[in-house]
C-alpha cells in the first residue's frame, strides 16, 4: 500500500474525534440500479451509504459507493469532507446577503481502482452556507483540487449541493443532488468536465401512512461531460433508486 492511501483512515479519524460534541446527525442508505455508463459495464447496481453530522466547530460528511462489477470486481469509491465553520469557531453570526456562514473545507476522494494505482484526490478551500427556508440544505464549495495522477498541477472544483423538499397535493418530494465543475488541471487529459447527479424522490413512507421523511423511491440522473476529463465522452445514465433516511 502506498503511503498516501493511509490518508483515508486518518481523515475518517478526524471526523470521529468530535463525537462527544455532536449537535445533529443525518444518515441514509441508497440502492440504485441503472445503465448507460461509459467505461466498463453499462448497467450497474450501487449501494451508497451517506452520513453527515454537526459538531462544536463545524460539520463532517462522507459517502461510500459499493458497485459489484463483472469486469473489474467490486468497485469502492468514497468521498470524505470536514468543514470548520466561521460562525461556530468565532461565536459570531455571519450574514453577507444570502451567505449565512463560511467554512474552511478539506476533502479526500479515493477509490480502489485502478487496481495498480488507486485513485486519490485532495481538496481544500471554502464552503458557503446558503441556508434558507426553502431548502433542507444549500451550499456552494470552491476548492483547489489535486489528483495523485496529475503531477505538479492544481485545478479548481466548484460544487453546488442542495436538497429541496416540495409537495404536489398529498405527495411529498425531494429534489436533491450536486454538480461538480472541474477545470482541466484536475485530470491527466487536461479537459474541463462536469459531473451532475440530481435525484428526484417520492416520500412513500408518508404516502403509505407509515412515517414521513424516511423511505423514498425515485430516480437519479448522472450526466458526466468529458468523463474523467476524456474529451467527447459524455455519460448519461439513469438509475432507479430507493433510499432510507435515519
Amino acid at each position: 500500500m502506498k503511503k498516501s492511501a493511509g490518508y483515508l483512515p486518518a481523515l475518517l479519524l478526524c471526523c470521529a474525534l468530535p463525537v462527544l460534541a455532536i449537535d445533529w446527525t443525518a444518515s441514509n442508505v441508497q440502492l440504485l440500479y441503472g445503465g448507460d455508463f461509459e467505461f466498463g459495464e453499462p448497467k450497474r447496481t450501487t449501494v451508497t451509504v451517506e452520513h453527515a453530522h454537526g459538531w462544536q466547530y463545524g460539520t463532517n460528511f462522507f459517502f461510500v459507493d459499493v458497485m459489484p462489477r463483472n469486469d473489474v470486481g467490486t468497485e469502492v469509491y468514497a468521498e470524505v469532507y470536514t468543514y470548520l465553520s466561521w460562525n461556530k469557531v468565532t461565536g459570531l453570526n455571519l450574514t453577507l446577503g444570502p451567505i449565512k456562514d463560511i467554512s474552511l473545507a478539506l476533502g479526500l476522494n479515493i477509490s480502489n481502482l485502478p487496481a495498480q494505482d488507486h485513485f486519490k484526490a485532495y481538496m481544500f478551500g471554502l464552503s458557503f452556507d446558503l441556508a434558507n427556508s426553502l431548502f433542507d440544505y444549500l451550499q456552494f464549495d470552491v476548492t483547489v483540487y489535486k489528483a495523485d495522477d496529475v503531477s505538479s498541477r492544481y485545478g479548481l472544483q466548484f460544487t453546488p449541493v442542495w436538497s429541496l423538499p416540495f409537495s404536489m397535493g398529498c405527495v411529498d418530494f425531494k429534489f436533491r443532488g450536486f454538480t461538480d465543475f472541474r477545470t482541466g488541471n484536475t485530470n491527466t487529459s487536461g479537459n474541463f468536465n462536469i459531473l451532475a447527479q440530481p435525484q428526484l424522490l417520492v416520500d412513500i413512507g408518508n404516502l403509505t401512512g407509515w412515517k414521513k421523511d424516511t423511505i423514498y423511491i425515485g430516480t437519479e440522473y448522472s450526466h458526466w461531460y468529458n468523463k474523467y476529463g476524456v474529451k467527447g465522452v459524455d455519460e448519461r445514465a439513469i438509475q432507479a433508486m430507493i433510499i432510507g433516511f435515519f
